[in-house]
């Protein structure tokens, strides 16, 4: 028992030696400190760059420029789209009385550079600013509600309709058609979280719905408007489509087609209800 004991402690060295090795040789290398930095720096330097050209804009009723709308300074996503090389994008909302009036996605394929693109989501005419001048006045409301097919009344709280509401999208599906006249058409994915969320909570005191996006990658090409309406029923469901690209876009419900788009012509005319804005510098800080 001496000599195997001994023998055991003389081996053991050794054997934690090759153990040691081995464990080392199958851990991944750790990352680069430097490089992490590096990077976080970029991401920060790219967010400030985006923020900043969203907020230089401000959005208004064309009829009362004076009262303009809510621009909410947080982005309601950040996205990228590996499929288009689209990178650093963002969305942003400008809101009155909670309900979204107009959504703004911004995204870069150089890092200095970024194209944005504009969608009324309002019933009215309205206008988008810089510095006073205006760059985007839709004549047309940019969506037109309907009622939802066979949906059940809106709950008594505010969490109850917020499931009603996810149910209803899921019975939605959209597609988008990529410019190049061969393209097939691409099913989207209806995302988890709504992009927007407006209530003012279980009384239903005012508008409630919520802001639905369809994505390549994370991207919302397709946008879904789901909000409860007053009618002379009571309260009801509606909906509403919106594109957010210059893709082709087709919205079924079930197996009837309820939204369709032509590809955008890029004619950049700033009365239209969408609008796409490519290559356009960054505001100096």
């Amino acid at each position: 028992m001496f000599r195997q004991t001994g023998l055991l402690r003389a081996r053991c060295p050794l054997a934690v030696a090759m153990v040691v090795a081995s464990l080392c040789g199958s851990l991944p290398a750790v990352d680069d400190p430097g490089k992490n930095k590096e990077e976080d720096a970029r991401r920060e330097e790219q967010s400030k760059k985006v923020q900043r050209s969203a907020a230089q804009y401000t959005v208004s009723p064309a009829g009362n420029r004076k009262q303009p709308f809510k621009f909410q300074p947080d982005a309601v996503l950040k996205w990228s789209n590996p499929v288009g090389g689209a990178k650093d994008g963002a969305i942003y909302v400008w809101s009155d009385r909670h309900r979204p009036q107009a959504i703004f996605k911004l995204f870069s394929h150089d890092g200095e550079h970024f194209t944005h693109e504009w969608q009324s989501l309002a019933e009215g005419e309205i206008v988008a600013e810089s510095d006073g001048t205006a760059v985007w006045n839709p004549t047309e409301p940019g969506i037109t509600f309907r009622t939802v097919p066979d949906a059940p009344k809106p709950a008594e709280t505010s969490e109850a309709r917020l499931r009603q509401m996810k149910s209803l999208a899921g019975k939605f599906s959209v597609t988008a058609t990529r410019l190049p006249r061969d393209a097939k058409p691409t099913n989207l994915r209806l995302l988890v979280r709504p992009l927007f969320r407006f209530e003012t909570g279980d009384g239903m005191q005012g508008p409630d719905g919520a802001l639905f996006g369809f994505a390549e990658g994370t991207d919302p090409v397709g946008l879904l408007l789901i909000e409860a309406r007053r009618t002379e029923d009571g309260d009801r469901w509606h909906y509403a489509f919106a594109r957010m690209t210059t893709f082709a876009v087709t919205a079924m419900y079930g197996e009837k087609e309820v939204y369709s788009v032509g590809k955008y012509n890029f004619s950049q005319d700033p009365k239209g209800t969408f609008l796409a804005l490519p290559r356009l510098p960054v505001p100096k800080e």
